[in-house]
């Protein structure tokens, strides 16, 4: 069996490009693909699987291509010149890494490793993707709305951390993970499964653990969520909304 067989076996799959989640096939950069496209990307792509904890790639490595998580979260965390790590942002099925330094002709400023088990990501050499490009133009243009995107949200971002207190800073980021991470129950509440802990959440906010326990207890002694574990209810979303606007 070759080794793109054995990959593919790995998978379970028939198809590289079919390792991707299905909301990844349908929209954003991939969706310009045709069948020519999707033929030639299974011939050069390839599939790994990863465990908790090993890295994708080191702060300061080459970029020697991009990276779709398939399966599994990944965290991505920044260090500075004097070691402290701040968290980013975390990466889910569908989501890319890698792009941005690609196309700056960058090293990565920036870490990733797999916090859950049962990680896998579809990689794409440096020549691939511009093999890629060179076939779909479209392809190229999807990329820059990711980095335009991604730009948006950092700034978006540094807006929350210059002028927002660190209680709507935290409801702001309980929002955004309504989409992957939330159950609307039948009552109209909420249930966020948080996918790290506290300490983390703290780190992606850049604050300390101790300022975050403090705005947590105070939304909860507010009743404006609660929480078990890592579990996250909030019996009225719309009042978290309006304090947030």
């Amino acid at each position: 069996m070759t080794e793109m067989g054995r990959l593919l076996k790995d998978c379970g799959v028939r198809s590289v490009y079919r390792c991707m989640p299905a909301r990844s096939r349908r929209a954003g950069v991939w969706r310009v693909l045709n069948q020519d496209d999707i033929d030639w990307f299974d011939q050069n792509a390839v599939c790994k699987g990863y465990t908790p904890d090993e890295m994708v790639f080191s702060q300061g490595d080459a970029c020697d291509g991009i990276y779709l998580i398939c399966k599994g979260m990944a965290a991505v965390r920044k260090s500075s010149s004097e070691g402290k790590s701040v968290l980013m942002k975390l990466a889910r099925p569908g989501d890319m890494l890698g792009y941005r330094p690609f196309l700056a002709g960058e090293p990565h400023r920036a870490r990733a490793q797999f916090v859950k088990p049962g990680g896998r990501v579809c990689f794409l050499k440096s020549s691939v993707v511009r093999e890629l490009l060179m076939r779909q133009p479209l392809f190229g243009l999807e990329l820059l709305k990711c980095v335009s995107k991604e730009l948006g949200e950092a700034e978006e971002r540094f807006s929350h951390s210059v002028t927002k207190v660190l209680r709507n800073r935290f409801g702001h980021w309980l929002l955004l993970m309504k989409e992957p991470y939330g159950t609307s129950l039948d009552d109209g509440g909420l249930v966020l499964e948080l996918p790290i802990s506290r300490a983390e959440i703290a780190e992606m906010l850049g604050v300390r653990a101790e300022s975050l326990s403090r705005a947590i207890h105070q939304m909860t002694e507010d009743g404006v969520v609660r929480f078990t574990g890592r579990k996250a209810w909030i019996d009225e979303p719309d009042r978290l909304i309006e304090e947030l606007s």
